[in-house]
């Protein structure tokens, strides 16, 4: 054993000294840069030049096709970095995209990722492309997980030379977070991406075998700031809103429906209604500097009218869905507070804070705190609800501790995270999660994972093995060659985290995936071929009975054009019902046992141009029926300014009985998701979402208006509506339009 440990110890320590450069010293200046593309300021000519780049993609390890070199200057204020793409063949660069946060892959360009506080595991993400389109996203997991909804204050200006393009950053060092010393130490990574030849590149070069190398953090390269007097910034965010809705109600008698208006929506803070309207109407948010690496965050009336809406989803496990998130308050920094599992379980999910019983609840408002401290990731958290005496939901008070200790120079870490909901009216409910976790990697393929959680109720501590739920794993990932991974989870049957989110509880479940990837040669139009397998074994505790039982063998390859296929040669399984299942009011499913075979495949098509396409559909065994499941999908960039894209899910279920009667039944079920963006510039931009399901027979759509000149500055116009598709499934007949709202938001940000 002790041989074993010292064999893994020196791999690991040649890996990261094959890999590891002098950090990069950029060039400190006092002269006004001009954020213009073009370097024609004295500093670039003294700025180190950095070009050891090498593919990511189509083959991961050999030099790239196209040259690419950085620079990089700093002042007082703002880390310049100038990317020059040089290009064979510049008429043939893709430029599709002009919207904020655009889709990641769809035309050339450039990005850059930092490494604030060197740790090898979290980062930031700043992507532009060749219209000024920008994108940026926290980075975490060492470059395996990006949360987009991040935004932070940075700009770019890209301009078109004859042998290419240049991309120039201007990232604000306000907007880093990282320890102040006099000489600051952060890591960096460049990549750049070809869109014609799907081609990704990064620099510097590492280890090919390594997942998500381009903003890999383990591998990047050191680059170091000296006698940096960055600001602690203050930024003060006033919102003011208008709105008006109409919605239909049943009238006293219950024979029809009447439309009810309502001109700027109350919150019921106080109980004069003109005032209400006011105070319900205008918020604001302050972002403050503590210190360079501890943020505090305010919020006052926290509002999120200009958030996305959520995509319907057809559900058919029987188990609840778990929803991203997409209010940007919560987003800028999850990773400060989140504690999950590879099982999608999770202790903490912001989603539960203003959102109840399907109803949005006002948030009065509340305080974040987030950093990192001598190796300590910390994130606190407390937000006050109101209550809606109507609906029965209580004013809640949300509290989340998070902190993360680093343990090596790989990203390792252990950490702990406290979180309480407590009603703050009389009843006085309340409910705790008390968790632990580690992740310890050996190198960057290899990591072992374990966590610890007890939940309680009012703080009581009776049956605490009931209350806990015990996690361990195992993780190897690697471009090439074997991966694999195994997960156990332990579930009491007194599980309950209500700030957070857990598919079910009183049961035991170990998971298991084994593969092999194997790249074809830099010759062949193949990238990858290769081979999957799952299995999963999960029982419940109450009796020791077996659950469910799963295992399927998927081939696959993909191409270096992006096109991939992938298909299962077999998938078995044997589930368990405890009670009868009534999918809807023609379909059910009798509780007991059953096995099923199921084949599948996934088609895309090669992601070389404008246009992008995929297709999956699955047939076989769903309990005591058959499944058809279908599901294409398209995107299209017509130009740079109007691109669409189409989602279509169809369902059909031939059921041999309903529950134990010999009847035939058949479910079906049809989906369709269409959305359409204009930007008329990379400030201006008109969104157009639409869904309609057949379930619900209820088409909506989302129209939003956005006018940000400036980051900070936004101005919204969004208009809801949700239309009945059957008006005559119920009596009385329901009203074609359902519900329809018109919102204006304005944001002004202020620094001072």
């Amino acid at each position: 054993m002790r041989l074993l440990l010292i064999v893994i110890t020196l791999y690991c320590y040649s890996i990261n000294v094959a890999y590891s450069q002098q950090p990069y010293q950029p060039i400190k200046t006092t002269e006004q840069i001009q954020l213009d593309g073009k370097l024609d300021e004295n500093c670039w000519k003294l700025a180190p030049i950095e070009q050891d780049f090498m593919q990511t993609s189509p083959v991961a390890g050999p030099p790239t096709t196209e040259k690419t070199i950085y620079q990089v200057v700093y002042d007082d204020d703002f880390m310049y970095v100038a990317i020059i793409s040089y290009d064979s063949d510049p008429s043939k660069i893709i430029r599709t995209e002009m919207q904020r946060d655009f889709s990641l892959g769809a035309d050339d360009g450039t990005g850059v990722t930092i490494d604030t506080y060197n740790d090898k595991t979290t980062g930031l993400c700043f992507v532009a492309n060749t219209l000024d389109a920008r994108f940026d996203a926290t980075i975490t997991q060492d470059g395996g997980n990006l949360t987009d909804s991040y935004n932070t204050y940075w700009d770019a200006k890209a301009a078109l030379f004859d042998s290419g393009y240049i991309t120039e950053y201007r990232i604000p060092f306000s907007s880093l977070r990282f320890e102040a010393k006099p000489s600051v130490i952060m890591g960096f990574r460049v990549a750049r991406l070809i869109k014609r030849k799907n081609e990704l590149t990064t620099s510097p070069p590492c280890d090919p075998n390594t997942e998500n190398a381009w903003a890999n953090l383990s591998f990047a390269r050191e680059i170091e700031f000296k006698n940096l007097k960055g600001k602690n910034p203050l930024y003060i965010s006033p919102y003011v809103i208008g709105n008006y809705n109409e919605f239909s109600t049943l009238n006293a008698d219950s024979s029809a429906y009447v439309t009810n208006s309502q001109f700027m929506q109350r919150k019921n803070f106080v109980t004069n209604e003109t005032l209400d309207k006011i105070i319900s109407n205008i918020g604001i948010d302050a972002k403050y500097g503590i210190t360079k690496n501890l943020i505090l965050d305010l919020s006052l009336n926290t509002d999120f009218a200009q958030a996305e809406v959520d995509d319907r989803i057809i559900n058919l496990s029987k188990y609840e869905v778990n929803l991203p998130e997409k209010r940007s308050f919560f987003l800028e920094s999850a990773n400060n507070l989140s504690f999950g599992f590879p099982s999608g379980n999770t202790l903490f999910i912001s989603r539960k804070i203003g959102r109840e019983n399907g109803i949005i609840v006002p948030i009065i408002g509340g305080a974040r705190l987030t950093g990192k401290v001598n190796g300590w990731q910390i994130g606190a958290l407390n937000m006050q609800t109101t209550g809606i005496a109507a609906e029965s939901i209580s004013p809640h008070n949300f509290t989340v501790l998070r902190t993360r200790k680093d343990i090596d120079s790989l990203g390792s870490f252990v950490g702990g995270i406290f979180t309480n909901k407590i009603n703050t009216d009389t009843t006085n409910l309340s409910n705790q999660v008390f968790g632990l976790d580690f992740v310890k990697r050996l190198n960057q393929q290899l990591a072992v994972e374990g966590g610890i959680a007890t939940t309680l109720d009012n703080f009581g501590a009776n049956q605490l093995l009931s209350n806990t739920y015990f996690h361990a794993g195992v993780f190897k990932a690697a471009v090439t060659g074997f991966v694999y991974n195994a997960t156990v989870d332990i579930l009491g049957n007194n599980v309950n985290p209500e700030m957070g989110f857990i598919d079910d509880n009183d049961y035991g479940n170990a998971s298991t995936e084994i593969g092999y990837r194997y790249a074809t040669g830099e010759k062949s139009k193949l990238q990858f071929l290769y081979v999957y397998s799952n299995y999963q074994y999960r029982i419940k505790l109450d009796n020791n009975k077996m659950e469910t039982f799963s295992a399927d063998l998927r081939p696959g390859m993909q191409f270096k054009n992006g096109a991939s296929i992938n298909f299962s040669i077999i998938e078995y399984k044997i589930d368990s019902l405890i009670s009868d299942w009534y999918i809807d009011e023609n379909n059910a499913i009798s509780a007991g046992k059953y096995t099923t075979f199921n084949n599948s495949l996934e088609l895309t098509t090669p992601s070389q141009s404008r246009f992008y396409g995929s297709i999956a559909a699955t047939y076989g065994g769903f309990y005591s029926g058959d499944r058809l499941f279908v599901s294409p999908y398209i995107s299209y960039s017509v130009n740079k300014h109007l691109s669409f894209s189409l989602t279509y899910e169809y369902n059909n279920i031939q059921f041999d009985s309903y529950l134990t009667d010999t009847t035939n039944t058949e479910f079906t079920s049809n989906l369709i998701r269409w959305n359409i963006t204009y930007n008329f510039t990379t400030k201006i931009s008109l969104k157009f979402y639409t869904q309609f399901d057949d379930l619900s027979n209820q088409l909506s759509s989302n129209l939003r208006f956005r006018y940000n000149p400036e980051e900070g500055t936004d101005l919204f116009v969004v208009f809801n509506q949700g239309v009945s598709s059957d008006r005559n499934r119920l009596e009385p007949n329901l009203p074609i339009v359902d519900n329809q709202a018109v919102t204006v938001k304005f944001i002004k940000t202020f620094a001072l």
